[in-house]
């Protein structure tokens, strides 16, 4: 699910088909539509952002100290793999083979709507990463304050 405000939600189960291509969930197309861009994320998946989002990424990429090596390094990994696209009438996108195989994507595709963002993940990879995090958030006190949650 995604809402006017721009946040996605929700995780989808889809597959790259031969030309590697994934189709988006109706719900994220309309927020799409000025067109997106994807880069690498962290934990071997990649972002998807879009353009209005984006340029609120490159805003923080600016304010990184281009002294500091890990920084510098930072800036450069999420610039370089940057790739702007735009949905086509199906809803899909290609992705390049340098995301593809960032990812480790070769056929099943899990969407995760991830606020201001779209994560694609190789599927079994996501449910690793999900079932440890819901085991390690499951054990967490949660010194955050989230409006009353």
């Amino acid at each position: 699910m995604a809402t006017d405000g721009g946040i996605f939600l929700g995780e989808y189960q889809h597959s790259l088909d031969p030309k590697g291509r994934v189709i988006f969930p109706a719900a994220y197309r309309e927020q799409l539509g000025e067109g997106l861009v994807m880069t690498v994320g962290v934990d071997n998946c990649i972002t998807v952002h879009p353009v209005p989002e984006w340029e609120r990424v490159i805003d923080g990429l600016r304010r990184l100290r281009s002294t500091d090596r890990r920084e510098r390094m930072f800036t450069r990994m999420m610039t370089s793999m940057a790739h702007p696209d735009q949905l086509d009438r199906q809803g899909r996108v290609t992705i390049p083979a340098r995301l593809r195989q960032y990812a480790n994507l070769d056929r099943d595709v899990t969407v995760v709507g991830a606020d201001t963002k779209i994560e694609l993940w190789d599927t079994a990879q996501w449910e690793r990463y999900r079932d440890q995090a819901m085991a390690d958030f499951a054990q967490t006190d949660h010194p955050f304050d989230l409006g009353g949650f």
